[in-house]
Protein backbone atom coordinates (compact mmCIF):
# COMPACT_ATOMS: atom_id res chain seq x y z
CA UNK A 1 0.00 0.00 0.00
CA UNK A 2 1.33 3.52 -0.91
CA UNK A 3 2.02 6.15 1.75
CA UNK A 4 -0.50 8.37 0.67
CA UNK A 5 -3.09 6.24 0.32
CA UNK A 6 -2.04 5.09 4.14
CA UNK A 7 -2.71 8.84 5.14
CA UNK A 8 -5.55 8.89 3.17
CA UNK A 9 -7.21 5.96 4.90
CA UNK A 10 -6.28 7.51 8.26
CA UNK A 11 -7.85 11.00 7.94
CA UNK A 12 -10.80 9.07 6.12
CA UNK A 13 -11.18 6.56 9.60
CA UNK A 14 -10.84 9.96 11.71
CA UNK A 15 -13.59 12.20 9.61
CA UNK A 16 -15.59 8.95 9.63
CA UNK A 17 -15.67 8.38 13.42
CA UNK A 18 -16.27 12.16 13.90
CA UNK A 19 -18.90 12.38 11.88
CA UNK A 20 -20.92 8.74 13.04
CA UNK A 21 -20.43 10.81 16.42
CA UNK A 22 -21.20 14.17 15.39
CA UNK A 23 -24.56 12.63 14.46
CA UNK A 24 -25.74 11.66 17.94
CA UNK A 25 -24.15 14.62 19.64
CA UNK A 26 -25.81 16.66 16.70
CA UNK A 27 -29.50 14.21 17.34
CA UNK A 28 -29.55 15.03 21.04
CA UNK A 29 -28.64 18.85 20.85
CA UNK A 30 -31.09 19.45 18.56
CA UNK A 31 -33.55 17.07 20.20
CA UNK A 32 -33.04 19.35 23.32
CA UNK A 33 -33.11 22.67 21.78
CA UNK A 34 -36.81 20.98 19.94
CA UNK A 35 -37.93 20.58 23.44
CA UNK A 36 -36.77 23.56 24.91
CA UNK A 37 -38.42 25.71 22.32
CA UNK A 38 -41.73 24.10 22.59
CA UNK A 39 -41.68 24.37 26.19
CA UNK A 40 -41.49 28.18 25.88
CA UNK A 41 -44.25 27.81 23.91
CA UNK A 42 -46.14 26.10 25.70
CA UNK A 43 -45.61 28.45 29.07
CA UNK A 44 -46.56 31.37 26.45
CA UNK A 45 -49.72 29.33 25.43
CA UNK A 46 -50.67 29.33 29.29
CA UNK A 47 -50.39 32.80 29.86
CA UNK A 48 -52.36 33.47 26.65
CA UNK A 49 -55.27 30.82 27.31
CA UNK A 50 -55.29 32.89 31.64
CA UNK A 51 -55.91 36.06 29.34
CA UNK A 52 -58.86 34.71 27.65
CA UNK A 53 -60.18 33.25 29.99
CA UNK A 54 -60.53 36.15 32.37
CA UNK A 55 -61.59 37.90 29.01
CA UNK A 56 -64.85 35.53 28.84
CA UNK A 57 -68.57 36.93 29.74
CA UNK A 58 -69.57 33.92 31.14
CA UNK A 59 -68.71 30.48 31.96
CA UNK A 60 -71.35 29.02 28.39
CA UNK A 61 -68.83 30.61 26.11
CA UNK A 62 -66.01 28.03 27.81
CA UNK A 63 -66.99 24.57 25.36
CA UNK A 64 -66.96 26.85 22.34
CA UNK A 65 -63.26 28.03 23.07
CA UNK A 66 -62.03 24.26 23.68
CA UNK A 67 -63.72 23.34 20.77
CA UNK A 68 -61.80 25.84 18.71
CA UNK A 69 -58.59 24.94 20.08
CA UNK A 70 -58.00 20.56 19.79
CA UNK A 71 -54.58 21.35 21.79
CA UNK A 72 -56.19 22.66 24.84
CA UNK A 73 -57.86 20.71 27.66
CA UNK A 74 -59.45 22.08 30.64
CA UNK A 75 -60.57 19.56 33.39
CA UNK A 76 -62.04 19.78 36.99
CA UNK A 77 -59.08 19.55 39.33
CA UNK A 78 -59.42 16.75 42.06
CA UNK A 79 -60.13 17.20 45.20
CA UNK A 80 -57.12 18.00 47.49
CA UNK A 81 -54.14 20.00 47.58
CA UNK A 82 -53.07 21.43 44.02
CA UNK A 83 -50.40 19.78 42.24
CA UNK A 84 -47.47 22.28 40.92
CA UNK A 85 -47.16 22.77 36.95
CA UNK A 86 -45.34 19.70 34.87
CA UNK A 87 -44.07 19.34 31.81
CA UNK A 88 -44.68 15.65 30.16
CA UNK A 89 -43.49 14.17 26.85
CA UNK A 90 -46.77 11.72 25.74
CA UNK A 91 -48.10 10.43 22.35
CA UNK A 92 -51.09 11.96 21.69
CA UNK A 93 -53.44 11.85 18.21
CA UNK A 94 -52.51 14.59 15.81
CA UNK A 95 -55.56 15.84 13.72
CA UNK A 96 -53.76 17.00 11.41
CA UNK A 97 -50.89 14.20 10.47
CA UNK A 98 -54.20 11.81 11.57
CA UNK A 99 -51.69 9.38 13.60
CA UNK A 100 -50.32 9.48 16.76
CA UNK A 101 -47.08 11.84 17.00
CA UNK A 102 -44.72 12.77 20.28
CA UNK A 103 -46.25 15.82 22.25
CA UNK A 104 -45.44 17.91 24.49
CA UNK A 105 -47.63 18.43 27.31
CA UNK A 106 -47.91 21.20 29.95
CA UNK A 107 -50.05 19.84 32.77
CA UNK A 108 -50.56 23.43 34.93
CA UNK A 109 -53.18 24.41 37.69
CA UNK A 110 -56.05 27.25 37.09
CA UNK A 111 -58.81 28.86 38.51
CA UNK A 112 -61.74 29.96 36.69
CA UNK A 113 -64.86 31.26 38.18
CA UNK A 114 -64.14 30.36 41.70
CA UNK A 115 -63.41 26.94 40.84
CA UNK A 116 -60.19 24.78 40.20
CA UNK A 117 -59.03 23.01 37.19
CA UNK A 118 -56.23 21.32 34.83
CA UNK A 119 -55.13 23.12 32.02
CA UNK A 120 -53.80 20.45 29.70
CA UNK A 121 -51.66 22.19 26.89
CA UNK A 122 -50.20 20.09 23.93
CA UNK A 123 -47.83 20.61 21.38
CA UNK A 124 -46.51 18.60 18.80
CA UNK A 125 -42.59 17.26 18.53
CA UNK A 126 -40.45 16.93 15.54
CA UNK A 127 -40.34 12.61 15.55
CA UNK A 128 -37.17 11.65 16.95
CA UNK A 129 -36.92 8.87 14.48
CA UNK A 130 -37.48 11.93 11.14
CA UNK A 131 -34.57 13.38 13.05
CA UNK A 132 -32.40 10.97 13.48
CA UNK A 133 -32.77 9.41 9.40
CA UNK A 134 -32.26 13.01 8.11
CA UNK A 135 -29.21 13.31 10.00
CA UNK A 136 -28.46 10.43 8.87
CA UNK A 137 -28.75 11.43 5.13
CA UNK A 138 -27.00 14.49 5.86
CA UNK A 139 -24.01 13.04 7.51
CA UNK A 140 -23.92 10.19 4.19
CA UNK A 141 -24.25 12.94 1.87
CA UNK A 142 -21.20 14.99 3.57
CA UNK A 143 -18.82 11.75 4.25
CA UNK A 144 -19.46 10.76 0.59
CA UNK A 145 -18.40 13.90 -0.81
CA UNK A 146 -15.61 13.89 2.31
CA UNK A 147 -14.40 10.62 0.34
CA UNK A 148 -14.62 11.60 -2.81
CA UNK A 149 -12.54 14.46 -2.51
CA UNK A 150 -9.73 12.84 -0.85
CA UNK A 151 -9.79 10.35 -3.62
CA UNK A 152 -9.64 13.03 -6.09
CA UNK A 153 -7.02 14.82 -3.88
CA UNK A 154 -5.18 11.91 -3.56
CA UNK A 155 -4.69 11.22 -7.67
CA UNK A 156 -4.07 14.84 -8.27
CA UNK A 157 -1.25 14.54 -5.54
CA UNK A 158 0.30 11.60 -6.36
CA UNK A 159 0.19 13.06 -10.17
CA UNK A 160 2.27 16.26 -9.07
CA UNK A 161 3.40 16.33 -5.97
CA UNK A 162 5.22 12.46 -5.54
CA UNK A 163 6.57 12.86 -9.35
CA UNK A 164 9.85 13.51 -8.28
CA UNK A 165 9.89 10.79 -6.04
CA UNK A 166 8.46 8.36 -8.13
CA UNK A 167 10.96 9.56 -10.84
CA UNK A 168 13.87 9.09 -8.41
CA UNK A 169 12.63 5.29 -7.48
CA UNK A 170 12.68 4.18 -10.96
CA UNK A 171 16.23 5.55 -11.87
CA UNK A 172 17.17 3.66 -7.99
CA UNK A 173 15.45 0.15 -9.44
CA UNK A 174 17.71 0.72 -12.93
CA UNK A 175 20.71 1.44 -11.53
CA UNK A 176 23.57 -0.99 -11.18
CA UNK A 177 26.66 -0.71 -9.28
CA UNK A 178 28.51 -3.36 -12.24
CA UNK A 179 27.46 -1.07 -15.01
CA UNK A 180 29.57 -0.10 -17.97
CA UNK A 181 30.27 2.30 -18.36
CA UNK A 182 29.64 3.34 -14.69
CA UNK A 183 28.13 7.09 -14.61
CA UNK A 184 26.39 8.51 -11.95
CA UNK A 185 23.09 9.19 -11.29
CA UNK A 186 21.49 12.76 -12.72
CA UNK A 187 18.19 13.10 -10.56
CA UNK A 188 15.22 15.41 -11.41
CA UNK A 189 14.85 18.65 -10.03
CA UNK A 190 12.24 19.11 -7.42
CA UNK A 191 10.52 21.93 -6.07
CA UNK A 192 9.76 20.14 -2.70
CA UNK A 193 12.32 20.44 0.14
CA UNK A 194 12.24 16.91 1.14
CA UNK A 195 13.09 15.44 -2.44
CA UNK A 196 15.69 17.74 -2.67
CA UNK A 197 17.58 16.60 0.34
CA UNK A 198 16.89 12.67 -0.52
CA UNK A 199 18.27 13.12 -4.28
CA UNK A 200 21.08 15.38 -2.74
CA UNK A 201 21.58 12.38 0.17
CA UNK A 202 21.17 9.87 -2.87
CA UNK A 203 23.71 11.21 -5.60
CA UNK A 204 26.13 11.45 -2.36
CA UNK A 205 25.50 7.98 -1.19
CA UNK A 206 25.62 6.08 -5.07
CA UNK A 207 28.84 8.32 -6.35
CA UNK A 208 30.50 6.88 -2.68
CA UNK A 209 29.13 3.54 -3.66
CA UNK A 210 30.55 3.56 -6.97
CA UNK A 211 34.14 4.51 -5.90
CA UNK A 212 34.32 1.29 -3.16
CA UNK A 213 32.55 -0.84 -5.69
CA UNK A 214 35.79 0.28 -8.40
CA UNK A 215 38.38 0.10 -6.01
CA UNK A 216 37.32 -3.12 -4.59
CA UNK A 217 37.14 -4.69 -7.90
CA UNK A 218 40.54 -3.45 -9.08
CA UNK A 219 41.98 -5.07 -5.47
CA UNK A 220 40.57 -8.37 -6.43
CA UNK A 221 41.72 -8.70 -9.75
CA UNK A 222 44.74 -6.99 -8.65
CA UNK A 223 45.53 -9.51 -5.97
CA UNK A 224 44.66 -12.62 -7.81
CA UNK A 225 46.11 -11.85 -10.59
CA UNK A 226 49.52 -11.58 -8.33
CA UNK A 227 49.39 -14.27 -6.49
CA UNK A 228 48.96 -16.68 -9.69
CA UNK A 229 52.84 -15.84 -10.63
CA UNK A 230 54.24 -16.51 -7.03
CA UNK A 231 52.28 -19.40 -6.67
CA UNK A 232 53.44 -20.94 -10.19
CA UNK A 233 57.01 -20.73 -9.25
CA UNK A 234 56.34 -22.23 -5.76
CA UNK A 235 55.00 -25.33 -7.17
CA UNK A 236 57.93 -25.55 -9.62
CA UNK A 237 60.53 -24.84 -7.10
CA UNK A 238 58.72 -27.69 -5.03
CA UNK A 239 58.47 -29.83 -8.25
CA UNK A 240 62.06 -29.69 -9.01
CA UNK A 241 62.86 -30.21 -4.72
CA UNK A 242 61.09 -33.15 -5.16
CA UNK A 243 63.49 -34.51 -7.78
CA UNK A 244 66.71 -33.72 -6.22
CA UNK A 245 68.88 -36.48 -5.45
CA UNK A 246 69.78 -37.38 -1.46
CA UNK A 247 66.31 -36.45 -0.14
CA UNK A 248 64.77 -38.53 2.38
CA UNK A 249 61.76 -40.19 2.46
CA UNK A 250 60.66 -37.50 5.61
CA UNK A 251 61.80 -34.69 4.16
CA UNK A 252 59.46 -36.29 0.68
CA UNK A 253 56.75 -36.60 2.98
CA UNK A 254 56.79 -32.88 3.65
CA UNK A 255 57.70 -31.81 0.40
CA UNK A 256 54.44 -33.67 -0.91
CA UNK A 257 52.03 -32.19 1.94
CA UNK A 258 53.49 -28.47 1.13
CA UNK A 259 52.66 -29.26 -2.69
CA UNK A 260 49.34 -30.38 -1.75
CA UNK A 261 48.74 -27.56 -0.20
CA UNK A 262 50.39 -25.39 -2.77
CA UNK A 263 47.85 -27.04 -5.52
CA UNK A 264 44.66 -26.39 -3.44
CA UNK A 265 46.11 -22.49 -2.65
CA UNK A 266 46.28 -22.08 -6.89
CA UNK A 267 42.70 -23.64 -7.40
CA UNK A 268 41.55 -21.37 -4.68
CA UNK A 269 42.98 -18.43 -6.68
CA UNK A 270 41.35 -19.53 -9.32
CA UNK A 271 38.07 -19.64 -8.22
CA UNK A 272 38.22 -16.44 -6.32
CA UNK A 273 39.23 -14.48 -9.77
CA UNK A 274 36.41 -16.55 -11.16
CA UNK A 275 34.27 -15.21 -9.09
CA UNK A 276 35.57 -11.69 -9.02
CA UNK A 277 35.08 -11.68 -12.47
CA UNK A 278 31.39 -12.90 -12.35
CA UNK A 279 30.32 -10.28 -9.43
CA UNK A 280 31.88 -7.66 -11.43
CA UNK A 281 31.25 -8.67 -15.86
CA UNK A 282 32.97 -6.29 -17.85
CA UNK A 283 31.41 -5.44 -21.01
CA UNK A 284 31.64 -8.41 -23.86
CA UNK A 285 30.21 -10.13 -26.64
CA UNK A 286 26.94 -11.19 -26.84
CA UNK A 287 27.38 -14.86 -25.81
CA UNK A 288 27.21 -18.28 -28.01
CA UNK A 289 24.35 -20.50 -28.89
CA UNK A 290 25.65 -23.76 -27.33
CA UNK A 291 23.87 -27.33 -27.21
CA UNK A 292 23.48 -27.87 -23.55
CA UNK A 293 23.02 -32.05 -24.05
CA UNK A 294 26.17 -31.86 -26.05
CA UNK A 295 28.08 -30.58 -23.28
CA UNK A 296 26.67 -32.50 -20.68
CA UNK A 297 27.64 -35.50 -22.41
CA UNK A 298 31.26 -33.95 -22.99
CA UNK A 299 31.12 -33.29 -19.20
CA UNK A 300 30.44 -36.73 -17.99
CA UNK A 301 32.97 -38.14 -20.38
CA UNK A 302 35.63 -36.22 -19.01
CA UNK A 303 33.97 -36.84 -15.06
CA UNK A 304 33.50 -40.99 -16.10
CA UNK A 305 36.86 -42.38 -14.28
CA UNK A 306 35.83 -40.20 -11.66
CA UNK A 307 31.97 -41.82 -11.20
CA UNK A 308 33.74 -45.27 -11.57
CA UNK A 309 36.59 -44.62 -9.23
CA UNK A 310 33.79 -43.78 -6.34
CA UNK A 311 31.72 -46.44 -7.75
CA UNK A 312 28.52 -44.41 -8.65
CA UNK A 313 25.85 -45.43 -10.98
CA UNK A 314 25.17 -42.37 -13.38
CA UNK A 315 21.69 -42.21 -14.72
CA UNK A 316 21.38 -39.51 -17.47
CA UNK A 317 17.65 -38.80 -19.15
CA UNK A 318 19.17 -36.19 -21.67
CA UNK A 319 16.64 -34.66 -24.32
CA UNK A 320 18.28 -32.80 -27.56
CA UNK A 321 19.29 -30.94 -29.14
CA UNK A 322 19.22 -28.68 -25.96
CA UNK A 323 20.28 -24.88 -27.85
CA UNK A 324 21.28 -22.19 -25.07
CA UNK A 325 23.01 -18.25 -24.88
CA UNK A 326 25.91 -18.67 -22.53
CA UNK A 327 29.99 -18.49 -22.81
CA UNK A 328 30.80 -22.08 -23.47
CA UNK A 329 33.83 -21.46 -20.81
CA UNK A 330 30.83 -20.55 -18.20
CA UNK A 331 29.23 -23.92 -19.54
CA UNK A 332 32.02 -25.86 -18.85
CA UNK A 333 32.74 -24.72 -15.21
CA UNK A 334 28.61 -24.74 -14.01
CA UNK A 335 28.35 -28.31 -15.37
CA UNK A 336 31.69 -29.23 -14.05
CA UNK A 337 30.72 -27.74 -10.30
CA UNK A 338 27.65 -29.40 -10.50
CA UNK A 339 28.46 -33.04 -11.40
CA UNK A 340 31.57 -32.70 -9.13
CA UNK A 341 29.34 -31.60 -6.08
CA UNK A 342 27.68 -34.48 -6.94
CA UNK A 343 30.07 -37.08 -6.94
CA UNK A 344 32.25 -35.76 -4.01
CA UNK A 345 28.91 -35.76 -1.77
CA UNK A 346 27.96 -39.18 -2.57
CA UNK A 347 27.92 -42.39 -0.72
CA UNK A 348 30.48 -45.29 -2.18
CA UNK A 349 28.19 -46.79 -4.56
CA UNK A 350 25.49 -44.32 -4.87
CA UNK A 351 23.63 -43.08 -7.36
CA UNK A 352 23.47 -40.03 -9.55
CA UNK A 353 20.69 -39.12 -11.67
CA UNK A 354 20.89 -36.43 -14.19
CA UNK A 355 17.97 -35.05 -16.13
CA UNK A 356 17.82 -32.43 -19.01
CA UNK A 357 15.13 -31.09 -20.67
CA UNK A 358 14.16 -27.94 -22.65
CA UNK A 359 13.21 -26.17 -19.23
CA UNK A 360 15.68 -27.58 -16.78
CA UNK A 361 19.25 -28.88 -15.76
CA UNK A 362 18.00 -31.68 -12.77
CA UNK A 363 21.34 -33.37 -11.39
CA UNK A 364 20.17 -35.45 -8.28
CA UNK A 365 22.10 -37.60 -6.00
CA UNK A 366 22.63 -39.58 -2.66
CA UNK A 367 24.33 -38.65 0.21
CA UNK A 368 23.77 -37.77 3.63
CA UNK A 369 20.32 -38.32 4.87
CA UNK A 370 19.43 -35.08 5.85
CA UNK A 371 19.22 -31.53 4.07
CA UNK A 372 21.89 -28.89 3.65
CA UNK A 373 21.04 -25.98 6.23
CA UNK A 374 17.99 -23.59 4.72
CA UNK A 375 19.55 -20.56 3.36
CA UNK A 376 23.24 -21.79 3.27
CA UNK A 377 22.95 -24.15 0.43
CA UNK A 378 25.22 -21.72 -1.85
CA UNK A 379 27.35 -20.37 0.42
CA UNK A 380 30.62 -19.43 0.20
CA UNK A 381 33.10 -21.50 1.84
CA UNK A 382 30.61 -23.70 3.56
CA UNK A 383 31.88 -27.18 3.88
CA UNK A 384 30.10 -29.24 6.39
CA UNK A 385 32.27 -31.24 9.52
CA UNK A 386 32.11 -34.20 7.75
CA UNK A 387 32.57 -33.46 3.98
CA UNK A 388 35.52 -34.77 1.96
CA UNK A 389 38.72 -33.15 1.49
CA UNK A 390 39.82 -31.54 -1.34
CA UNK A 391 36.39 -28.86 -1.24
CA UNK A 392 36.88 -25.56 -1.61
CA UNK A 393 33.20 -24.64 -0.45
CA UNK A 394 33.17 -22.21 -3.26
CA UNK A 395 31.63 -24.78 -6.33
CA UNK A 396 28.34 -24.34 -5.68
CA UNK A 397 28.74 -20.24 -5.06
CA UNK A 398 30.03 -20.22 -8.27
CA UNK A 399 27.48 -22.19 -9.96
CA UNK A 400 24.62 -20.12 -8.48
CA UNK A 401 26.79 -16.77 -9.93
CA UNK A 402 26.80 -18.07 -13.26
CA UNK A 403 23.09 -19.02 -13.53
CA UNK A 404 22.44 -15.00 -12.08
CA UNK A 405 24.20 -13.86 -14.88
CA UNK A 406 22.27 -15.80 -17.31
CA UNK A 407 19.10 -15.05 -15.96
CA UNK A 408 18.89 -18.61 -14.67
CA UNK A 409 17.78 -19.54 -11.27
CA UNK A 410 19.26 -22.73 -9.38
CA UNK A 411 17.35 -24.02 -6.52
CA UNK A 412 18.03 -26.81 -3.93
CA UNK A 413 15.58 -29.46 -2.97
CA UNK A 414 16.33 -32.84 -0.35
CA UNK A 415 13.28 -35.72 -0.80
CA UNK A 416 13.23 -39.49 -0.81
CA UNK A 417 16.77 -39.57 -0.10
CA UNK A 418 18.12 -37.52 -2.76
CA UNK A 419 19.97 -33.82 -2.85
CA UNK A 420 18.68 -32.21 -6.09
CA UNK A 421 19.53 -28.88 -7.55
CA UNK A 422 17.84 -27.59 -10.38
CA UNK A 423 18.87 -25.05 -13.10
CA UNK A 424 15.37 -23.81 -14.47
CA UNK A 425 16.38 -21.94 -18.03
Amino acid sequence: MKLLTRTTLAFLAYAGLVLLGGTFVFYFVMRALNQRDVDEALWLRQQQVQRHLAALPAATNLPQLLRLDADLTLRPAPAGPVRPARLLTVVGYDSLEREPLPQRQLDAPLRYRGRNYRLLLRRSLVENDELLSGLAAAQAILMALLLGGMLLLQAALNRRLWRPFYATLAQLKAFRLDAQPAAPLAFAPSTTTEFRELNAALTQLLAHSQRTYRSQREFTENAAHELQTPLAILRAKLDLLLQAPGLTEEQATYLDATLAVTARLARLNRSLLLLARLDNPAPAAPPATVDLAAAVQAQLGQLREQFDAAGLRLHPALAAPVPVAIAPALLDVLLSNLFTNASRHNIPGGEVWITLTANFLRVENTGRPQPLPAGQEFARFRRAADSPAGGLGLGLAIARQICQGQGWVLGYAYGAGRHTFQVDF
